[in-house]
């Protein structure tokens, strides 16, 4: 029995007919399970702990992804089921199922940046950074300081009654958080900036001039609310300094000003007899603890003062100091 063949041109017509349906299934596969359905930006938050089955459903909820079951077949087939990050991701129209997969391993989250400026106090340092973080209170900013354990041995102890035990030393800089951080990873962020400045040099500096690293940050504490030009940091550090080294009172009117209950840009005389610790017209030697935030300039200064024989300076209308050795010499600024 002979074999009846097939015309060309019927072959030829079965194979389009074949490609065609093949075209037609993997555009419907593209359109309906790799293309995202998004018509515009959406925002999720995948929590710690979240097993890849709920990410899947909650993508394909939120419109993220056609389809769970082709996400998790997708990350099965990567081998990366156990490496998707948690955080605050954003997705917008362009992201296919690809690029979501791959930018939840990658941790490609939602950051935003702020500037934490020298000079702050820990409430306004807490206030500034809970304000442009959302998720948590300044008071819980400034309880979850206290409470943290951090590694650090020259945190002051129980025997500094500090106001804040981590004032000081929540280093200003820019820094860049992932949205949602909370307030243990934003400190220990801003502790290891701190730490990373204080090099072993600073800390042999500080034995060498008799304080501990705790007294020399107060220290640097003090020269930034009082400083306003760069080039009198070190010149401001020598007059506290020399004025530590004879026991004779700082007279600081910023200790005054972060004594008193209310800021006041121009003390009186009787500010000066305000009952605080802090105060040192009252009290001799440093305060319990810093004032403020130092930042790098003035923590040099406080470790490097230049030499001087200056116990004496008074500010002028432009920020600069005048300085002098003797009350004789400062009274005559004073009057000027």
């Amino acid at each position: 029995m002979s074999k009846v063949k097939t015309p060309l041109g019927a072959k030829i017509s079965a194979v389009l007919v074949l490609l065609l349906a093949m075209g037609m299934f993997v555009s419907f596969f593209i359109t309906d399970y790799i293309c995202t359905p998004l018509q515009e930006e959406v925002r999720v938050m995948i929590a710690p702990g979240t097993p890849t089955r709920r990410i899947a459903e909650d993508l394909e909820e939120k419109g993220i992804v056609a389809s769970s079951l082709v996400f998790r077949v997708i990350v099965r087939l990567q081998g990366i089921e156990n490496s998707l990050r948690t955080g605050y991701y954003s997705f917008s129209p362009e992201n296919d199922i690809f690029s979501v997969i791959e930018k939840i391993n990658r941790g490609d989250v939602l950051t935003y940046r702020i500037t934490v400026p020298e000079g702050l106090t820990m409430e306004q340092t807490a206030q500034l950074i809970s304000g442009r973080s959302g998720d948590f209170s300044q008071e819980e900013f400034l309880e979850i300081a206290e409470e943290i354990e951090l590694p650090y041995d020259y945190l002051p102890g129980d025997d500094f009654e500090v106001d804040y035990r981590l004032q000081g030393y929540l280093f200003p800089a820019t820094y860049e958080f992932p949205v949602g951080s909370q307030p243990q990873v934003i400190i220990r962020k801003m502790m290891e900036r701190f730490d990373r400045e204080l090099n072993a040099q600073l800390f042999d500096r500080a034995e060498e001039l008799g304080y501990e690293i705790h007294e020399m940050v107060t220290i640097a504490s003090l020269i930034e609310r009082e400083a306003k030009i760069d080039e009198e940091r070190a010149k401001i550090s020598s007059v506290i300094h020399n004025r530590l080294d004879i026991n004779m009172h700082l007279q600081i009117d910023a200790t005054v000003q972060y004594a008193l209950p209310e800021w006041k840009s121009r003390l009186l005389f009787v500010d000066l007899e305000y009952d605080s610790p802090y105060n040192t017209y009252l009290n001799p030697g440093l305060p319990p603890g810093p004032i403020s935030n130092p930042g790098r300039a003035s923590l040099r200064a406080a470790f490097y003062p230049e030499e001087t024989e200056y116990l004496f300076y008074i500010a002028n209308p432009d920020g600069s100091h005048n300085f002098s050795r003797t009350f004789e010499e400062h009274r005559l600024f004073r009057t000027r």
